[in-house]
């Protein structure tokens, strides 16, 4: 705890304003702050603690700003809640040097030096905003990382058809290592990559086409290795890798790839809980991709469904599903280069999340199990994910037997993975059967995951 001052006013307000007692929000904040890697332990005395005015430490203003924003469904700084200022400097958008961005991020992986921001949610649309670069001022050199001195420098040159063609090759091998064990398999490889030798390129002199074919490629990988961030969990610095692909996308004219983006920004935030902010950027990624083709037209549709479905807004979402079946009958390819797959076992997966979030839990399991039985082979994490969703509602309508076989097949694949969000699915599973942990098939279940280790993620 910091200094004493005012009772802090602004706080109690903001509380009130959510209907939140001070045990439920101290949750909330040690909910935010486990997604940033921060481990905090506030309860309801903590919160009286800030009512009356005492600061909380630094590292925490950044998760009780998000707590707040998240449960009030609009930004709240640490400063509108009589907290004092976040720690450290205000940065600047990343959109103003991508490069140095991906060059000191894999640096950036300690506890609590990442929290995910509401705020850097607002505004996100095609055609960007243009930062302003200071003209005759050239842009400093980016630092290799710390643990690598000078490893920037002494990279082997390669003609830039042979490195663009080197990053498009690792761009399949990365996305297909992600697919089947999970974002924390070939995380920290793909962000050593991107820091030593696809952001010092990006700052080399080069012909326009192939520049722009880079920047490509660098938006494709920055956004694969967001989305490993959100799988494994790690959600603030998964927010950083996105953005620095919308710039790296801007810079490349690719108005698709900011699309995507956009797109996997959006579920990030829904699955945060905040619904407004995911409505906006599944509405600006169908917007930003009208001219995509029919595959990711159906991707960008499918996530538009259940945004409108998760602002309650049945019919939009149901209109949008309809689009998204529609784009995906007419697309002749099943994969999209680089960013994941795209076939009836996706459709099938936002189809259950519409119909989860509009109240229909026999329609999402029907379309869970659809998922599954669609699922290729080498998509073993989005299986397993499948295979605990459709377990939790088949629990939560009485199935308990079927929810036990369905856990079972969760268990068959879960030892392989590297996965922040498996790894959740089996603490939910625990949870929700400890209080069933006299029925026979239950205990062996528990008993099963109780032995369950997933590999330990390269870091």
């Amino acid at each position: 705890m910091g200094s004493r001052c005012r009772p802090n006013a602004e706080l109690r307000a903001l509380l009130a304003e959510g209907g939140w007692t001070g045990h439920q929000f101290a949750v909330m904040v040690n909910r935010a702050g486990a997604e940033a890697g921060i481990r905090l332990g506030y309860d309801r005395t903590s919160v009286s603690h800030w009512l009356a005015g005492v600061h909380p430490r630094q590292q925490a203003r950044a998760p009780i700003a998000e707590a707040l924003s998240r449960g009030l469904g609009r930004p709240v700084t640490a400063a509108e809640a009589g907290l004092g200022p976040a720690a450290g400097p205000a940065r600047e958008d990343p959109a103003a040097d991508p490069a140095a961005e991906l060059a000191t991020l894999p640096g950036q992986q300690a506890a609590g030096a990442r929290p995910y921001r509401t705020r850097q949610l607002a505004g996100l649309t095609w055609p960007p905003p243009q930062p302003p670069r200071p003209r005759h001022q050239p842009r400093p050199p980016i630092p290799p990382l710390p643990s690598q001195p000078g490893e920037a420098t002494r990279r082997p040159l390669l003609a830039p058809a042979g490195v663009i063609e080197t990053a498009e090759s690792l761009a399949r091998l990365f996305s297909a290592s992600d697919r089947a064990f999970g974002g924390g398999s070939a995380r920290a490889a793909l962000a050593g990559y991107l820091a030593n030798d696809i952001a010092p390129r990006l700052r080399e002199p080069g012909r326009p086409a192939e520049r722009g074919r880079l920047h490509a490629v660098a938006a494709q990988l920055s956004y694969l290795c967001g989305f490993m961030c959100y799988d494994d969990e790690v959600h603030g610095l998964g927010q950083r890798y996105y953005l620095a692909a919308l710039s790296l996308a801007a810079e490349a004219g690719d108005r698709t790839g900011y699309a995507v983006t956009l797109r996997a920004m959006s579920v990030q935030a829904q699955s945060l809980g905040h619904q407004r902010q995911a409505l906006h950027l599944a509405e600006a990624a169908v917007d930003a991709g009208k001219a995509a083709d029919p595959l990711r037209q159906a991707f960008l549709h499918g996530n538009l469904a259940a945004a409108r479905a998760a602002d309650g807004d049945r019919g939009r979402a149901l209109d949008s599903l309809t689009a998204a079946e529609r784009f995906l009958s007419g697309a002749t390819s099943a994969s999209a280069p680089f960013t994941g797959t795209y076939h009836p076992a996706s459709l099938s997966h936002q189809e259950a999340e519409v119909r989860a979030l509009l109240g229909d839990r026999a329609a999402a399991a029907m379309a869970l199990a659809r998922s599954i039985r669609y699922r290729p082979a080498g998509e073993r994490r989005a299986r397993a994910v499948t295979l605990a969703r459709l377990a939790e509602i088949q629990f939560a309508t009485g199935h308990l037997d079927q929810a036990v076989s369905t856990w079972h097949r969760f268990l068959d694949e879960y030892p392989h993975l590297a996965s922040g969000r498996a790894s959740t699915a089996l603490r939910t599973m625990r949870a929700m059967l400890r209080p069933h942990a006299r029925h026979p098939a239950v205990a062996g279940l528990l008993i099963r995951a109780v032995a369950q280790r997933p590999p330990a993620p390269p870091r």
